[in-house]
């Protein structure tokens, strides 16, 4: 099985679909080191080599503070199959919003579209991280061995275009989630949770995808050696976007993004998704979008992994010297607020629940008494309630936005769909708002 949810966007407070133009020079990555085949020789005492950072004086990307606040370069250590980056502690934007609000595909036919969303803030500690994908040699070695088993699918249709000579360099997939995991702690490490991996790309000024925040034709999703010139993410981690899928440490579960701001669940067992079928069962795994989330159960021709090891002794912890943008989980709209999460695919019921759940804190206020709103209220703020919808109202059933398309505009007009009695047995979204 592998079934994909499409997610991500930034700051939600904006409602835009791209980071706001201060974080606009992340498209132009910093130089990483020089990776070298595999075969690295194996330093025992973990020697810190310098990353190619930014110009003398500057303390950004490619450098951390240590305890004495004074700003360094981040280490290197070589293993035997892969070179790995220390990535320092810090906070950052986790997560997805939509890019756009169309739920129609999922009125008569229950799914989430936007399993990472909302964004939110995270913080992660320092952590080794492979600066690749591990690869075919790397993973024969450890079959080799005998502490890992051999791979369980066979990828020849994505690499029989490669030259023989590199694919013992490719990204090693068909492997499980369990086969991943043994090998890495044959190595002496694990796998990364996702929160790592996402900052690992990511970084902390917010970005879309692991090279910057647009799109880009060369970084195409695909099988290719890892010594190949592969797009680089913010602390220089290559190939997260451009390479092969990778499973995280996570086990997959679909309300958790939405969950970081409810006081309870408000899925019902009778309820569309439920009917629908039952949840995906298997892990998370990521791809070129880093707040996108997709599960597997199984192995795949394109799903890989990488490593992560905790820091322990070896280097002194650093924490990232740049700050995270801000990110309110609410904005103001005219005389109401609007939050940003969505509940997707839900009975009027499940909409009334989700919005009763919402509880945030902020600056020592918690707020809580949040509702759907009316027909007349989304039309008061339509053009930062964004649609098309359809989504639930608080006594006007669901409504919609007459245009969609491309000619379709933040403020075209709201119509209902008729009451919630019309429309039993279908599924909308539910946006909430507070007085």
């Amino acid at each position: 099985m592998n079934i994909r949810f499409l997610t991500l966007s930034l700051v939600l407070v904006c409602s835009c679909d791209r980071p706001v133009a201060k974080y606009a020079n992340v498209d132009q990555p910093d130089p990483i080191p020089q990776l070298k085949a595999p075969g690295l020789p194996k330093v025992a005492d973990a020697k810190a080599d310098p990353v190619a950072g930014p110009s003398e004086g500057e303390c950004t990307r490619g450098k951390g503070r240590n305890e004495a606040g004074e700003c360094v370069t981040l280490a290197t250590r070589k293993l035997e199959h892969v070179q790995q980056l220390q990535i320092p502690a810090g906070r950052f934007v986790v997560g997805d919003a939509p890019t756009n609000y169309d739920f129609e595909k999922t009125r008569t036919k229950p799914a989430l579209l936007w399993a990472g969303q909302p964004p939110r803030a995270a913080a992660s500690d320092g952590f080794w991280f492979d600066l690749h994908e591990v690869t075919r040699a790397a993973y024969d070695a450890c079959v080799t061995a005998g502490k890992c088993t051999a791979s369980k699918c066979d990828p020849t249709e994505r690499i029989a275009k490669l030259p023989p000579e590199s694919l013992p360099n490719t990204p090693q997939t068909c492997v499980t989630h369990a086969q991943a995991e043994t090998y890495c702690k044959a190595q002496g490490g694990r796998l990364p949770t996702e929160i790592e991996w996402e900052y690992a790309a990511r970084g902390v000024d917010a970005r879309l995808y692991p090279w910057g925040s647009e799109m880009r034709d060369e970084y195409m999703a695909g099988l290719l050696s890892v010594t190949v010139q592969l797009e680089v993410g913010y602390f220089g981690i290559r190939g997260q976007g451009s390479n092969a899928t990778e499973w995280v440490a996570d086990v997959w579960d679909r309300e958790a993004p939405v969950a970081a701001y409810l006081s309870e669940p408000f899925r019902r067992p009778d309820g569309p998704l439920a009917k629908a079928g039952p949840a995906p069962k298997g892990h998370v795994f990521k791809s070129a979008r880093v707040g996108d989330r997709y599960v597997e159960d199984d192995a795949d021709a394109m799903l890989g992994f990488r490593c992560a090891a905790d820091l322990g002794g070896e280097v002194a912890p650093l924490q990232v010297p740049a700050m995270a943008p801000a990110l309110p989980v609410f904005r103001p709209a005219g005389e109401l607020f609007l939050f940003g999460g969505i509940a997707e695919a839900v009975s009027l019921d499940e909409a009334n629940a989700f919005c009763g759940g919402v509880a945030i804190e902020l600056e020592g206020k918690k707020w809580i008494d949040w509702r759907l709103p009316t027909l007349a209220e989304v039309t008061a703020i339509a053009d930062v309630f964004r649609g098309p919808g359809p989504l639930w109202t608080a006594n006007d059933g669901p409504i919609t936005q007459k245009a969609v398309g491309p000619s379709a505009a933040p403020t075209d007009p709201w119509v209902s769909l008729g009451t919630a009695d019309s429309v039993k047995g279908e599924a909308f979204a539910a946006r909430c708002v507070h007085e």
